[in-house]
């Protein structure tokens, strides 16, 4: 999934299987915004907690029910979003986040080092 930097994103989690779900975003914490049963819908935003919301970097979506989440892309990168439960992330249960911006800076992007050693189709080529 492709984002740009400095955006935010909502995520929602929804569980309809009778177990407990934990999803874990690798690189960031998010703000917990919203939980409840059965399934969510647009109409749920209203119960979203946007005043006083806690960070994490893990979740929990309780059985038959939701949980949304809020992602400030401040950090830029390549970042897992997966389960948390081994057997299920091994299954294919995650998912890679690109946050991504064309402009170069060294605030969010460091060059590669000068004497780094480059191998296969690297070799030659000069940044």
């Amino acid at each position: 999934m492709s984002a740009n930097l400095h955006d935010f994103l909502e995520v929602v989690f929804q569980n309809d299987e009778k177990t407990m779900q934990s999803w874990h975003l690798d690189g960031y914490d998010f703000w917990v915004i919203g939980y409840g049963n059965g399934q969510w819908t647009s109409a749920k935003r209203s119960m979203y907690n946007l005043v006083d919301a806690i960070t994490r970097h893990t979740v929990q979506v309780y059985p038959k029910s939701w949980t949304a989440i809020y992602v400030s892309l401040d950090n830029q990168g390549m970042w897992n979003m997966r389960s948390a439960i081994w057997e299920r992330q091994y299954l294919g249960q995650q998912f890679y986040l690109r946050v991504w911006t064309q402009v170069h800076s060294l605030a969010n992007e460091y060059d590669i080092p000068s004497n780094a050693l480059r191998c296969g189709k690297a070799i030659g080529i000069h940044s």
